[in-house]
C-alpha cells in the first residue's frame, strides 16, 4: 500500500445554510472523486488502505453530508434530498465535473445525483448498493439495522454480520479493516441520522408498479458496479440488476465476501477503481 497520509482535520464550507465538513487530498490534477459513505457512516468510515491508492492517482474528496458527522443541520428522509445536498456541496467547491464513489446508501445517492445533475458527473462507482425498488434484504436484516445501543461487542458483531461473510478469511480481513477504520474515528453520527436514513431506505425500497427499472436508462455515465458474492444487507442480486439495466455499466463480484467487499479487498478494489476511472472508454 502507498504510504499516503489521509488528513485527520476537516475543512468547512458554507452553502445554503449548511456548514459542510470535508477533506480534500491526493493528486493535484485529474477529475476529483467524491466519496458517498454507507448507512450511519461519516467520512472517517472509509478504509484508509482503500482510499490511499486512489488518492495517489487522483484528487479525493471525503465529506459529511447534511446532518452527518461534523456537518450541521438535519439529515433528510429521502435519497433525492440527500443527492440535492451533495450537489449543493460539490457546487460550493466550484467543481464542474466529478467522479462518484458511492457505497451502500451512498450508491443510491450517486444514482440520484446522476439523474439530477448529469452534466456534473463523469463516471460512477456503485458498491454494495441497489436501484430504487430493488430486491430487499430479509425482514430480519432490516429489523437488525434499526437496533441501537448495546455494548461494543454487540456493535462489532452487527458490523461483521452485515459487512462480511461467515468464513474465517472474510471475518479476519473484515476485523483488520475495522481496526484501521476505528483507529481514525473521531466523530460519530447522531440517532437522528440513523432514523432519517432508515426512513429514506424504506422509501427507496418500496416496489413500483410494472417496474422494469426503466429510469436507469437515464444514467448514461460509465458505471462500475461492485459487490461481494453474498451481500445480506443489500442483496447481491441488486448489483446484477444495476449492471444489466444501466446502459454503460460493468460488474465486478468479489469472492468470499459480502457488503464490505471494498474493505475486505481494499488494494484490489482501489486498483479496479483506478483502472475504471483511467479508461478512455468503458
Amino acid at each position: 500500500m502507498s504510504n499516503f497520509t489521509i488528513p485527520t482535520e476537516s475543512t468547512f464550507i458554507e452553502a445554503n445554510g449548511t456548514r459542510f465538513a470535508y477533506r480534500k487530498f491526493g493528486a493535484e490534477t485529474g477529475t476529483p472523486v467524491v466519496f458517498l459513505v454507507h448507512f450511519r457512516g461519516t467520512m472517517e468510515n472509509w478504509d484508509p488502505n482503500m482510499v490511499a491508492p486512489i488518492a495517489k492517482e487522483r484528487p479525493v474528496i471525503l465529506f459529511d453530508n447534511k446532518g452527518v458527522g461534523e456537518t450541521n443541520g438535519q439529515t433528510p428522509e429521502t435519497i433525492s434530498e440527500m443527492a440535492q445536498d451533495a450537489a449543493t456541496f460539490i457546487k460550493a467547491l466550484d467543481l464542474h465535473k466529478v467522479d462518484l464513489l458511492g457505497f451502500s446508501i451512498g450508491g443510491m445517492v450517486a444514482q440520484e445525483l446522476a439523474l439530477q445533475e448529469g452534466d456534473l458527473i463523469r463516471r460512477i462507482i456503485i458498491a454494495g448498493s441497489s436501484p430504487e425498488a430493488g430486491v430487499n434484504p430479509e425482514p430480519v436484516i432490516f429489523e437488525r439495522m434499526k437496533r441501537h445501543g448495546g455494548n461494543v461487542d454487540n456493535a462489532i458483531d452487527d458490523f461483521m454480520f452485515f459487512f462480511y461473510k461467515s468464513t474465517e478469511t472474510s471475518k479476519s480481513a473484515g476485523m483488520d479493516s475495522l481496526q484501521r477504520i476505528m483507529s481514525q474515528k473521531q466523530f460519530e453520527s447522531s440517532e437522528q441520522v440513523q432514523a432519517a436514513q432508515l426512513n429514506a431506505l424504506a422509501k427507496w425500497a418500496q416496489p413500483k408498479p410494472d417496474q422494469d427499472y426503466d429510469w436507469l436508462k437515464n444514467i448514461p455515465h460509465p458505471a462500475l458496479v461492485t459487490n461481494g458474492i453474498e451481500d445480506v444487507m443489500v442483496p447481491t442480486k441488486n448489483s446484477f440488476i444495476l449492471s444489466e439495466k444501466l446502459p454503460n455499466a460493468q460488474l465486478i463480484i468479489y469472492p468470499d465476501s459480502g457488503h464490505g467487499h471494498l474493505f475486505q479487498f481494499p488494494e484490489l478494489f482501489a486498483k479496479n477503481v483506478n483502472s475504471f476511472l483511467d479508461a478512455t472508454s468503458l
